[in-house]
């Protein structure tokens, strides 16, 4: 008994745990974890080796937009009216920041001068990019616990970033952006257009240009190239692995636009009719110069905008009057009717009319502008004198649609082929929609709209031996490689015959004569031809008449004529009469003009055209009040 107990002491049933055994069991769990951790191992070498490469990859890899150049606008001489200027912003780290100037950060070099922290940073910042230090130091500390982006400063030069780079601050970087400017500032800002904030798409996130009128709306896809994109990858304090991995897709600039306007002409014209809207209390004003090939030179309109000033404008600032602008172009569209009757030979020149003083036509008395007794005045007179009843009796023996016709082939009725944001094509009504009067008041420029550049080109026809040329405001195309291609000439048409053309201009002439109604238009030395409008203006804010429209259009030299120059006011409060309102606007720039292109003086004399008629003539041959043609022709 006693020796059994003495074995049983000696062995594991007082549950005691065995030496041997518990090394069993640890060999086998050591065993057991090498064996977890090797197949892990395994897996992470072998097959989860690329998908963990490529997670780290993405997680130390910095996408950065390449933006593209938007194209630059030109005039005809390569002057720039807009282009595009690189510019960065300043981005912060807070967080990186947050160790500037310490034992532990590369910024201990400026330990002994500034103090650490966002306020040390800021101390050596503040002075180059002219922010208030205090100011800065708040933009530039930690707001959270993980805060990494802060904007410090927009919109600064190139050579004020670099200046910002050399002092070497971590946590410091920039972010490149373009900017729009425009030097010619408000002398042709609403003809070129302006661009505003750019918007940011909510769902694919792309940063756009937002045009807000005139050629960067109008040639926005054109002028817009496309953003680029650099990958890379990126240490954890932001700066570029030299030895990374790097992926560039480089950004394809915009095309830029020459145009044929004439920046200096542009200038003159803007100039002068910023003036005289306020001299006169006008709504508005507009001046457009073409050549007789009706290549647009130049298209003023006041008010305008300035792009260096973008806080504050109204949508009437950013319209270009020439274009979007329709009115009742008055007396100038005589010109039209008188062209009709000239080539249909119905009258010349010379043939010899009664005007009385007033004249009923359907339910309305007409009168001229002045009060008078009868007068003997020859067609050419009439277009001197301006006089509504003289019109009324020359056009009223055609046909309503043959006059209608010429309207539109001189352009009335349709807009251009410019696509000009916001154009207008005016109003032209056809002779079965005309009300009880219309029908005279068209003749005379009153029951129709038009706008300044379609009134423009009825004088550069006339200017253009009675050819027409569809107006033209892109010269040309360059790509980013500077290939340039020409634009497409304007369509032409035939609306009236060189001799035809040629007895309007001569006509034309006696307007700016003292006998006319445009002698503030003349110019020594060349010999003008124009005529004078003077309208009633229909206000659509106010559903009704209100005020006067007040304009000259004319072209030099009458002889052989280069330009054409239309100076419209809106509205006008002190003068609303075209020819001494408008006239000297007309003079001046026309003047201007014709110097800085070197265009030649007249070398033949004025026209002698006879305006008024005398006993001398037949009773038989005298126009005065008589059967007027219905649409049919019948008397």
């Amino acid at each position: 008994m006693s020796r059994l107990r003495r074995n049983r002491s000696h062995g594991s049933g007082d549950g005691a745990p065995r030496p041997d055994m518990r090394m069993r069991v640890y060999s086998v769990g050591v065993l057991f974890g090498l064996t977890v951790l090797g197949g892990r191992l395994v897996q992470l070498q072998g097959a989860d080796a690329s998908s963990l490469a490529e997670d780290a990859l993405k997680q130390r890899t910095s996408k950065t937009k390449l933006y593209a150049k938007r194209g630059d606008i030109l005039d005809d001489k390569g002057v720039v009216l807009a282009t595009s200027v690189e510019r960065r912003d300043v981005i912060a780290d807070p967080s990186t920041i947050e160790t500037f100037n310490t034992d532990q950060t590369d910024g201990s070099k400026y330990k002994d001068s500034l103090g650490q922290g966002p306020a040390g940073a800021a101390a050596l910042l503040a002075p180059i990019l002219g922010i208030d230090e205090q100011t800065l130091t708040t933009k530039l500390t930690k707001k959270r616990p993980k805060d990494r982006y802060a904007v410090v400063a927009v919109g600064i030069t190139p050579e004020l970033w670099q200046q910002v780079a050399d002092a070497g601050v971590s946590g410091i970087t920039s972010k490149r952006q373009t900017q729009r400017i425009y030097p010619t500032g408000s002398a042709s800002s609403t003809l070129v257009g302006v661009l505003g904030t750019p918007v940011t798409d909510e769902e694919t996130g792309v940063v756009s240009d937002y045009p807000l009128g005139g050629l960067e709306l109008a040639k926005n896809t054109l002028l817009t190239g496309t953003d680029g994109s650099m990958k890379y990858e990126r240490s954890l304090g932001g700066q570029e692995i030299p030895l990374g991995d790097r992926e560039t897709v480089e950004p394809v600039d915009g095309t830029s636009l020459h145009l044929t306007i004439d920046s200096d002409l542009q200038w003159k014209a803007q100039s002068a009719i910023v003036a005289k809207v306020a001299e006169t209390g006008a709504i508005s004003g507009t001046v457009v110069i073409m050549d007789k090939q009706q290549r647009l030179l130049a298209l003023a309109s006041a008010p305008s905008i300035d792009p260096a000033n973008m806080t504050r404008f109204t949508n009437d600032q950013l319209l270009n009057t020439a274009l979007t602008e329709a009115f009742e172009p008055g007396s100038t569209a005589k010109v039209v009717t008188l062209a009709a009757v000239l080539e249909e030979r119905v009258f010349s020149a010379d043939s010899p009319f009664t005007v009385p003083g007033e004249l009923k036509r359907s339910d309305k008395v007409f009168h001229d502008s002045h009060p008078h007794g009868d007068e003997k005045l020859t067609l050419a007179g009439i277009l001197a004198q301006s006089s509504n009843i003289g019109t009324i009796m020359a056009g009223e023996k055609m046909k309503a649609e043959k006059i209608y016709e010429y309207q539109r082939a001189f352009g009335f009725g349709s807009k251009t082929t410019l696509n000009f944001p916001g154009e207008t094509a005016g109003i032209v009504a056809k002779p079965e929609d005309y009300s009880g009067t219309q029908r005279f008041t068209v003749m005379f420029g009153q029951g129709m709209s038009v706008n300044a550049v379609q009134a423009a080109s009825v004088f550069a026809t006339i200017a253009n031996d009675g050819v027409r040329i569809e107006p033209t405001l892109i010269a040309g195309t360059s790509d980013p490689n500077g290939n340039y291609v020409a634009g497409a000439a304007g369509d032409s048409s035939v609306v009236v015959s060189p001799a035809t053309a040629k007895t309007l201009r001569d006509m034309m002439q006696a307007v700016v004569s003292e006998e006319g109604t445009a002698a503030a238009a003349a110019i020594p030395g060349y010999l003008v031809a124009g005529k004078t409008g003077t309208a009633s203006r229909y206000d659509q804010d106010l559903g009704r008449y209100s005020g006067y429209t007040a304009s000259f259009i004319g072209l030099a030299p009458a002889d052989d004529p280069e330009l054409v120059v239309a100076v419209i006011l809106q509205g006008p409060k002190t003068n609303y009469f075209g020819g001494s309102a408008a006239g000297p606007v007309f003079k001046d720039v026309m003047s201007y003009a014709l110097l800085q292109r070197g265009v030649t003086p007249s070398a033949e004399p004025a026209a002698d055209l006879p305006l008024t008629w005398g006993g001398d003539q037949g009773a038989e041959a005298e126009i005065s009040q008589g059967a007027v043609a219905d649409s049919t022709g019948a008397q």
